[in-house]
């Protein structure tokens, strides 16, 4: 009896290649592997490439090999009006995931995400074609509600489409934030359309262009937590050249000075005086850890007992004796502080009287832009 044919083999093709192409394939490794949440080895990229005849992605690891420099650039075409390339929409997506997922320091806010969807939805909506294939891909990164706002699932999600979910989402973010139904995956959706879809670039822009403010501080937020440092635009290296204006004045609450430096490093200082009896002073900086300060002064419900605030440079617990100060702060290098009632009290509204100041508002959007929502 003959034997049964085998499967035809698979030609292998090996080629040398340059250490320049060689990183570039690596950087687009490390995008596609957290893309499909599986490791994706160099001679798959590779594969990919060929098969689809895609210029931007060769575009999106250049942009990838000085990611700071590439999103500094895209802020200034997009402030001065001009389109963005589609390599270049890709690479910004790829940080809004990034900003969205990492779980560092403060969360992003029900507005942000409230715009993302909205990005998300002008983008599906400016695709070409009346259906996408990626629908149930799409579907599967959000929760899927129904018309009173619960979450469904299984057949009663079935007949929901895209649009529809993402609206009821939409309205969703304009209440308190609900655990339940975050769409913690929903920026994946944004990146994986600019990745996967087909679109005609200068519609997109148009679609895009009215969300890019949340989009970009989503996205300087997820370059600032990987990479550990701020997107500044390198043309503009020197203090000299930031446009803060005058010295910033002191402020005086309940025993308390709060003192403002901005130095050499284009970043903002907080010197806090402790009342006299301390002998102490505490300086909070860079212009994160200041950030994460103010949120625990806003946020953290000390009236209760027992309670606690844990954070990147801080954490925070409530005393349940009544003989010790009820408030304590540990702070970055393990020193420790207790406050009265009344003198954490007199720190929050020293922290909020300075916050109207028209100077540190203007340094603190400045520094938003550069490290994004954080």
């Amino acid at each position: 009896m003959p034997e049964k044919p085998g499967w035809p083999q698979q030609p292998v093709i090996s080629i040398r290649i340059s250490e320049v192409l060689r990183s570039r394939l690596d950087r687009l490794k490390e995008v596609l592997s957290r893309k499909s949440g599986e490791n994706v080895t160099t001679s798959e990229v590779a594969k990919q490439l060929l098969e689809s005849a895609r210029e931007d992605r060769l575009e999106v690891a250049e942009l990838l090999a000085d990611v700071t420099v590439a999103l500094a650039a895209a802020r200034r075409k997009a402030e001065a009006g001009l389109s963005l390339a589609r390599a270049e929409w890709i690479v910004l997506a790829y940080y809004v995931q990034l900003g969205v997922e990492s779980h560092i320091g403060v969360l992003i806010s029900p507005e942000t995400m409230k715009g993302i969807l909205e990005a998300f939805l002008a983008a599906y909506r400016a695709r070409r074609g009346k259906k996408s294939s990626q629908d149930t891909h799409y579907l599967s990164n959000l929760p899927v509600l129904d018309k009173h706002g619960k979450p469904v699932f299984g057949a009663e999600a079935e007949g929901i489409d895209v649009s529809t979910a993402v609206e009821r989402l939409i309205r969703k973010m304009d209440g308190p934030r609900d655990e339940e139904i975050w769409p913690q995956f929903a920026a994946r959706n944004l990146y994986e359309f600019l990745e996967d879809e087909s679109f005609g670039i200068e519609a997109m822009n148009q679609a895009l262009k009215p969300h890019w403010p949340i989009l970009w501080r989503v996205a300087a937020r997820g370059h600032y937590l990987v990479r550990g440092f701020p997107v500044r635009d390198p043309s503009r290296s020197t203090a000299s050249q930031h446009p803060w204006g005058p010295a910033i004045s002191s402020v005086f609450e309940g025993g308390f000075v709060l003192s403002f430096a901005t130095g050499s490093e284009r970043d903002l200082s907080v010197l806090v005086s402790l009342p006299d009896a301390r002998h102490a002073m505490y300086e909070i900086g860079p212009y994160p850890m200041i950030t994460e300060f103010r949120s625990m002064l806003q946020d953290w419900d000390t009236s209760e007992p027992n309670s606690f605030w844990r954070g990147r440079w801080f954490f925070g617990y409530t005393a349940m004796e009544t003989t010790v100060p009820p408030v304590w702060v540990r702070c970055q290098g393990s020193v420790s502080f207790g406050f009265t009632s009344e003198e954490w009290a007199s720190l929050r509204e020293a922290f909020r009287r300075a916050w109207e100041k028209p100077e540190l508002q203007r340094i603190s959007g400045e520094l938003m832009l550069e490290y994004g929502e954080i």
